[in-house]
C-alpha cells in the first residue's frame, strides 16, 4: 500500500473514531462513516476515485442499518440528529456522483443503489408515527437528490464513452482507408510487376533486349509501389504528430489518368484508349475516387481478362454529373476470360461502390456483349466542370 493510500485510510479511521468518541449517539455512526469515505477519497485522490464503490457501499449499509433501528425502535433525537443526517446525506451524495463517474459499471450500480436508498430513507429516523403514505412520500422526495447525483456523475462518464467510441471509429476508418490505398495503388503496381516478370521469363532466351526492358519496367513499378507505401506511412506519421494536409503528397486524380493509361499500355497487357473530355475539373476527393475506379478496373482486366487487347476509358461531364466508363473487349477475343472473382483480402469494386455512394453517386459493373463494363456516375458542383 502506498503512502497516500495509507494516509487516506488513516484519515478515514480518525474521522470515524472522533465521531463516535465525541458524540456517542446512534446518528453519529453513519455520519462518521459517510464523512470518513469522503475524507479517504479526498486524501487518496486520484488513486481512490476508481476504488470508492465498496467503501461507499459499506457506509450506505451502516446508514441503512441506523435507519432501520430508529424506524422500528425509537426515532432519532432532536435537531442535532437532523443536522448529522443532512451531513451524512451530503457525503453520500458526493461519493455517489464520484462512483457513478469513475467506478466500474457493475460496482457503480451496486454501490450507487445502496447509497441512493440510504439517502432516500434516512429521514424516516425522525418520523414519530409513520404511516405508509408518509413513508412513501418522504422516500420519494429524498430520492430526487440521488438522481441528481447520478446525473452529475453519469453525464461526463457518458461523454467520455462517446469520445472513446469516436476515437475508435476514427481509427477504424483510418485502417480501412489505408487498406483501400494499399489495394487500389500498391496492388495495381505489384500486379504489373508480376505481368512484366512473366513476360521477361518468356522472352529472356530469345530476346534479351525485351527482357531487359521488362526489368526496367519492373523497377519503375516497384518504385511506384514504394512511393505509395511511403505516402501511407507518411499519413500515419502526420496523424500522430498533428501535421496538416499541406505537407502530404497529394493522391492522384483526373490529371494522372493519361500517365496511368500509358503505364498500363506499356506493360503490354492491353492498349488503353483514354477519352477524357476537355476542360473537366472536379473536387480532389471526386478526382481521386475516379482514379481509384480506373485503377481497379484496369487491375481486374489484367488479372481476370488476359485476352483483352483494348480497354476503353471514357471520362466526361454532363450537367452536374461526372461519368467514367471502363470497358474491355475480352469477349470478342478467342481466349475466354478468367472468372471475375474478388481476391480474398482485397476491397475491390465493392469498397469503391461504397465510397461512390458516400459521395452521392453510383457504380455498376457487369458483362456486356464485347466484354466487361464498369460505369460510375458522381455528382459535381456545376461550377466545377466546364464544357
Amino acid at each position: 500500500m502506498r503512502v497516500r493510500d495509507r494516509a487516506a485510510v488513516a484519515s478515514g479511521g480518525v474521522v470515524v473514531l472522533a465521531g463516535v468518541v465525541t458524540t456517542p449517539r446512534l446518528a453519529t455512526i453513519p455520519t462518521a462513516a459517510a464523512v470518513a469515505v469522503v475524507v479517504w477519497l479526498a486524501v487518496g485522490w486520484p488513486t481512490t476515485r476508481r476504488r470508492a464503490a465498496w467503501p461507499t457501499a459499506a457506509a450506505a449499509v451502516v446508514s441503512l442499518g441506523a435507519t432501520s433501528i430508529s424506524f422500528v425502535g425509537q426515532p432519532a433525537e432532536g435537531s442535532a440528529g437532523g443536522t448529522l443526517g443532512l451531513v451524512e446525506s451530503a457525503a453520500l451524495l458526493l461519493v455517489t456522483a464520484v462512483i457513478v463517474r469513475w467506478s466500474p459499471r457493475r460496482e457503480a450500480v451496486t454501490a450507487g443503489l445502496l447509497a441512493a436508498s440510504a439517502v432516500a430513507v434516512w429521514i424516516l429516523r425522525f418520523l414519530p408515527d409513520p404511516t405508509p403514505l408518509t413513508v412513501v412520500g418522504a422516500a420519494a422526495l429524498w430520492s430526487i437528490a440521488p438522481l441528481g447525483a447520478a446525473v452529475i456523475g453519469g453525464y461526463p462518464r457518458l461523454a467520455e464513452r462517446r469520445r472513446r467510441q469516436s476515437v475508435a471509429s476514427a481509427r477504424r476508418d483510418q485502417r480501412l482507408e489505408l487498406a483501400r490505398d494499399l489495394h487500389d495503388f500498391v496492388a495495381h503496381d505489384i500486379s504489373g510487376m508480376i505481368v512484366q516478370a512473366q513476360a521477361g521469363q518468356f522472352v529472356a532466351a530469345t530476346n534479351p533486349g525485351q527482357a531487359l526492358d521488362a526489368l526496367k519496367r519492373i523497377e519503375v513499378s516497384g518504385l511506384r509501389a514504394l512511393a505509395s507505401m511511403d505516402r501511407t506511412v507518411q499519413m500515419l506519421h502526420d496523424d500522430r504528430t498533428g501535421a496538416g494536409d499541406a505537407d502530404r503528397t497529394p493522391l492522384p486524380g483526373l490529371a494522372d489518368l493519361p500517365e496511368l493509361a500509358e503505364r498500363f499500355t506499356t506493360a503490354g497487357a492491353a492498349y488503353v484508349h483514354l477519352d477524357r473530355q476537355a476542360g473537366i475539373n472536379a473536387p480532389r476527393e471526386t478526382g481521386t475516387t475516379v482514379y481509384r475506379i480506373v485503377v481497379e478496373a484496369l487491375t481486374n482486366v489484367r488479372r481476370h481478362a488476359p485476352s483483352a487487347t483494348v480497354v476503353q476509358v471514357t471520362v466526361g461531364a454532363t450537367g452536374p454529373t461526372l461519368t467514367v466508363t471502363i470497358s474491355d473487349n475480352a469477349a470478342a477475343t478467342p481466349t475466354p476470360p478468367a472468372p471475375r472473382t474478388e481476391r480474398r483480402g482485397g476491397s475491390g469494386l465493392a469498397s469503391l461502390a461504397a465510397r461512390v455512394d458516400a459521395l452521392g453517386g453510383t457504380l455498376t459493373s457487369g458483362p456486356e456483349p464485347t466484354g466487361w463494363r464498369v460505369v460510375a456516375a458522381l455528382p459535381v458542383p456545376p461550377q466545377i466542370h466546364a464544357g
